[in-house]
């Protein structure tokens, strides 16, 4: 079972299962099998017959305890495996945020879990989080980071995989942190995908507060935005330019570069 199914991480976890011939569904609240994070009545029934399960935390949503209720209801049902995916420095964060309880019922209920922290992700910019703020300011991103704030953006497909390899594969106790093989800067990223069909064409720095209204005039909510804030101020204290080598132990080969990503996801 696949949560997040239409996400940028989830539904590419989705397919490749389906294109290696396993059985897989999706679990969401418009989806094939409906789960609501919030309704508890038709858990059990959702995790019938689940052998194994990937839990995206939702970020900024306050829903960290429901996720892990889920969680470990997953292990009451006899579900074999669990992946959960939170993001990258969930682990310094306070243990009663959302993605520290999810991951920490994890670990307490499963034997065989495995939890993915991936970077600000590669696609961010074409359908994630900065392309639709660049869609509603004709191409221009704007961001609370300065334009030379170094991330080590990492690809939605090297995320998926790994957590296919650690749902069919023997990945039990590990603890990735997903990054790109090399620190990209926010100039850097919208210069190289000029040209192409990103939505992103310009960049320009703004204050935590400027941020906030525009993310607010969007529609998000205060939650959502504050933990956004939360991994602004990491990027630019110089925490989210970390490479790791994670992305090679559970593939046996390197993560992809912007440029590839570029030349094969944009046109």
């Amino acid at each position: 079972m696949v949560t997040g199914p239409t996400g940028m991480v989830g539904r590419r976890v989705l397919t490749e299962l389906r294109r290696r011939g396993i059985t897989a569904a999706g679990a969401s609240r418009t989806s094939e099998v409906r789960l609501d994070w919030t309704d508890t009545s038709d858990w059990d029934e959702v995790l019938d017959g689940v052998e194994s399960v990937f839990v995206v935390t939702p970020i900024g949503r306050s829903l960290g305890n429901r996720v892990a209720g889920f969680i470990e209801k997953a292990a009451e049902k006899g579900v074999d495996k669990a992946v959960v995916m939170s993001s990258m420095g969930s682990e310094h964060a306070p243990s009663d945020s959302d993605q520290c309880v999810a991951e920490e019922r994890a670990r307490k209920v499963f034997d065989k879990w495995t939890v993915l922290r991936p970077n600000w992700l590669h696609q961010d910019f074409t359908e994630g989080t900065f392309a639709g703020l660049a869609r509603s300011r004709n191409g221009r991103l704007e961001l609370p980071v300065r334009k030379h704030t170094a991330v080590s953006f990492v690809d939605a497909r090297d995320v998926a995989n790994t957590a296919v390899a650690a749902l069919v594969g023997d990945h039990a106790g590990r603890e990735y942190t997903l990054t790109g093989p090399e620190p990209v800067t926010f100039k850097q990223f919208v210069r190289m995908t000029k040209g192409t069909d990103s939505p992103v064409w310009r960049f320009k720095k703004i204050d935590e507060a400027g941020f906030y209204f525009r993310a607010r005039n969007r529609g998000w909510g205060d939650r959502y935005i504050d933990t956004l804030n939360e991994r602004f101020a990491a990027a630019v204290a110089g925490r989210a330019a970390e490479v790791t080598e994670d992305v090679r132990a559970a593939l046996g080969r390197d993560p992809g570069p912007v440029a590839k990503f570029i030349r094969e996801e944009t046109a």
